[in-house]
């Protein structure tokens, strides 16, 4: 199935902002690998979004797993014939006092969002740096810079991936492997959906702290992934790109 289109390869792609972004992917005409530990669930984003089967590939992923990561980039690059972006989007979250967080707890969340990005950055590498238009893509968060209660691990590990953004950026230039992230806001997706409707977020009370008064919609997010990864932003390196409505510039939190 080898193409002469871009190829992205999106890990936590079954749902979410991570979905969202697959979609934008294609619709660009680029093709993707749709990759997330539900592999059910993958398969049937990528029925729906490329009924043919030549423009999507369902692939089972665990980003804790070193040699899942690896089988998974070789997948992509096998079948399409080359990789031309990374998008790093799988994650999780356990909201609790910081006092209460185990050492399991700790490590578990650390092991997807920091670990898992930087697995599939080092996986992706020898296949982007054949790439003339190469690119990494890492899923940050407002929770990066701003203090949000109950969310230690989540906050550091999102930090976390924005030093590895930049240290990748100086690195990897040479091979003309761009590197950047996107830190979203509050997005309705549907799990944010679920977590308003079961009162564990106030809505209202959030929104008052969006400058923009809403939260986002996973659409947009993709569509600043897509801009970063594209080559409409060839010269861009280095950075985190906050698609938050402001939240992080606004001094009355």
């Amino acid at each position: 199935m080898a193409t002469d289109q871009r190829v992205a390869f999106i890990t936590g792609a079954a749902r979410g902002i991570g979905m969202a972004i697959a979609e934008t992917f294609v619709a660009e005409r680029c093709s993707v690998a749709v990759a997330d530990l539900d592999h059910e669930e993958a398969q049937a984003v990528t029925r729906r979004l490329d009924p043919e089967g030549a423009r999507a590939l369902a692939l089972p992923l665990d980003v804790t797993d070193s040699a899942s990561v690896d089988a998974a980039i070789e997948s992509t690059a096998q079948t399409f014939g080359r990789l031309d972006a990374l998008v790093n989007v799988a994650g999780t979250i356990n909201p609790q006092p910081s006092e209460e967080i185990t050492d399991k707890d700790w490590s578990d969340l650390i092991a997807v969002h920091l670990d898992g990005t930087f697995r599939c950055c080092r996986a992706a590498h020898s296949e982007l740096k054949k790439s003339d238009t190469a690119a990494i893509v890492s899923i940050s968060s407002v929770a990066a810079t701003v203090g949000i209660p109950k969310r230690l691990s989540y906050s550091a590990a999102k930090a976390g991936i924005e030093g590895l953004t930049r240290v990748l950026a100086v690195e990897w230039a040479d091979a003309n492997i761009r590197v950047n992230a996107v830190a979203p806001g509050y997005t309705m997706t549907k799990r944010m959906e679920g977590t308003i409707a079961s009162g564990l977020l106030d809505e209202t009370q959030v929104t008052r702290l969006i400058p923009m008064r809403r939260f986002a919609h996973p659409s947009e997010i993709a569509d600043a992934v897509y801009f970063l990864a594209s080559q409409r932003a060839s010269y861009i390196t280095g950075q985190t790109l906050y698609v938050d409505g402001g939240s992080v510039v606004n001094s009355h939190w």
